[in-house]
């Protein structure tokens, strides 16, 4: 497909906020994740507080990359608020199955459920607020 028809099939573009902080949030996402592995990313700040933080951030991070992601193609593309609410029950039924009746894929843990909820309850409100203040009309 052309670049030009792509752009054109978008209903909205993103504010030039919006274009900085989305790659700046999957980034610290991200970071996060890398960090249940890799002793000098992790924070102690956060340790200090939750000092598991690290055995569950993998839950909160894929959850929210997966949803923010297909969010913000989704609110560019015209999406509504409401389906957005409906792509993150998706997301919350998913994860909360996954964690806490699939046992051959990890170790149930109702601590990885609620980080991973948490994860798309962060990502509804940054795609809700993108929706109502981070976009323009595509003028194209």
């Amino acid at each position: 497909m052309d670049n030009n028809k792509l752009i054109k099939s978008l209903q909205y573009v993103p504010k030039i906020w919006t274009a900085f902080t989305m790659p700046i949030l999957l980034f610290i996402s991200l970071y996060l994740f890398f960090g249940k592995n890799f002793n000098n990313l992790k924070i102690d700040a956060i340790l200090n507080i939750l000092p598991d933080f690290y055995n569950h951030i993998s839950n909160f991070s894929i959850a929210f990359t997966l949803y923010i992601t297909i969010g913000y193609v989704g609110v560019m593309l015209g999406v509504t608020v409401k389906h957005l609410a409906v792509i993150g029950l998706f997301f919350l039924f998913v994860s909360l199955f996954i964690e806490l009746f699939i046992p051959f894929l990890n170790t149930p843990d109702n601590i990885d459920a609620i980080f991973g909820i948490f994860g798309v309850m962060v990502a509804f409100v940054v795609l809700f607020l993108v929706k109502k203040y981070g976009l323009k009309k595509n003028e194209l």
